[in-house]
């Protein structure tokens, strides 16, 4: 009886702790379909898929950077933007996001993402993501920005503002297991729980 008894005061300290302290997920159950409204940026140039990811959820999180600034920044140049769209072929560089430049925190995996825990970070914390992925065979890979999900029976889709192609962009949609598990191309990041660091 005494053992029950130790079991339930543990039980209802920790149910207590959990009131008192908050727990978002217990909070916010994410819905089916869920999205923000992140606006599209296509990328500049045939390599800027990072400037323009970095410039779409920097934007969104309302301290954006455009992608002169950002490969101004990263090339050490001043001239990176001296024609229309496509950018100084000089310019025309591979990269990666430059998010803590622009002063967030962020977290990030290498492994893909739970299909709750997508849900919950753009659904509950109302915030984007950026996914980078390579191709199988090798070579240059690419990033995009991850603002919606939709759940339709055993059926899983991710929303997607694809920078490519240059000076255009592309908003389309993959299957949750194209993300998780492709057949094309290897998961290389997912970034999500942006913070800006004056907040």
């Amino acid at each position: 009886m005494k053992k029950i008894s130790m079991i339930l005061t543990i039980v209802t300290i920790g149910i207590f702790i959990i009131i008192l302290e908050g727990c978002d997920s217990c909070k916010c159950k994410p819905a089916l379909i869920g999205s923000q409204p992140v606006t599209l940026r296509a990328q500049e140039t045939g390599n800027w898929c990072w400037a323009a990811t970095t410039q779409m959820i920097t934007e969104f999180l309302g301290h954006g950077r455009t992608q002169c600034d950002l490969a101004n920044e990263r090339f050490a140049r001043n001239d990176c933007c001296t024609s229309g769209c496509p950018k100084n072929a000089a310019c025309n560089i591979p990269g990666w996001t430059m998010f803590t430049e622009c002063g967030f925190t962020y977290s990030n995996s290498s492994a893909p993402l739970t299909w709750e825990k997508i849900k919950f970070e753009i659904y509950c914390a109302k915030k984007p993501l950026s996914f980078a992925y390579g191709p199988k065979s090798g070579g240059v890979g690419h990033v995009l920005v991850i603002y919606g999900y939709a759940e339709m029976g055993d059926d899983k889709f991710l929303f997607l503002k694809d920078p490519w192609s240059p000076c255009n962009g592309t908003d389309r949609f993959i299957t949750y297991q194209e993300y998780s598990n492709s057949a094309t191309h290897n998961h290389w990041e997912t970034a999500y729980s942006f913070k800006y660091t004056s907040e």
